[in-house]
């Protein structure tokens, strides 16, 4: 969907309107096997290699549910997702989007090294003119006046998820604030060793990069829909497998 059709939708609708055609059109898209080999869907289409049926799957930075619901699916009854979305409005979404899936725990936390009340922001109008559902991120500076701003309760990873006797897959969508989730899942990726799909950039990158090399795992980046060992230059998602 162009820029201008978001925008549009953006300006008509409430948010959460918004939202709701924005993940029915994902959704739609995906049923229809449309973008395979794009980048905004190609590690999506990927997860039946990275996951299998009877895992234990987290879902951390769940947003609407994209990648929930084809984790709900490949898992099964046998498996279990645990959804980690903090953004009230877009849980909300979220909820509607995976009903039906009971082998999907919503948990309404961003997840973090303590326990406490953060802000969280949104500041992608200023840039595009629309609301972009995966750019949510903890408030830590200064914001443009459009920003949209969100209260959320921060929860300790290794608190929700001690419990668990298997990880076995770990999605990762929080826009930097890895650089502090991570670490502090360190301890149950190291117990659990779980296939990890994650988005990170910039200086986070290497950080990531080097914690999961200490820990054993090797580093893959999908490339024509196959996994092929990471590019130091290439900026795409991340699989972590432990080898």
């Amino acid at each position: 969907m162009g820029k201008l059709f978001h925008r549009l939708l953006y300006r008509l609708l409430s948010l959460e309107e918004y939202l709701r055609v924005v993940s029915r059109l994902f959704f739609l898209n995906r049923w229809l096997g449309l973008g395979r080999t794009g980048r905004a869907l190609e590690y999506n289409y990927h997860l039946p290699q990275l996951v299998r049926r009877g895992d234990v799957a987290i879902d951390i930075g769940a947003n609407l549910g994209y990648y929930t619901r084809p984790l709900a699916d490949i898992v099964g009854n046998e498996g279990e997702v645990y959804a980690v979305e903090p953004v009230p409005v877009i849980f909300s979404v979220l909820e509607r989007n995976v009903r039906g899936c009971s082998n999907v725990h919503l948990l309404n936390f961003a997840l973090g090294k303590e326990e406490c009340d953060v802000e969280m922001a949104n500041d992608s109008v200023a840039e595009v003119g629309y609301f972009g559902t995966g750019r949510n991120f903890v408030s830590e500076g200064a914001l443009s006046k459009s920003a949209v701003r969100f209260t959320a309760q921060m929860k300790r990873g290794s608190d929700l998820f001690g419990g668990l006797e298997r990880i076995d897959f770990i999605k990762c969508d929080i826009e930097g604030y890895e650089r502090v989730v991570m670490p502090e899942l360190r301890p149950l990726i190291e117990r659990h060793h779980p296939t990890v799909l994650i988005e990170t950039d910039g200086d986070t990158r290497h950080e990531i990069i080097e914690m999961f090399s200490e820990m054993g795992y090797r580093a893959y980046m999908l490339e024509s829909g196959r996994e092929v060992a990471l590019d130091a230059d290439s900026d795409k998602d991340i699989i972590f497998r432990f080898e």
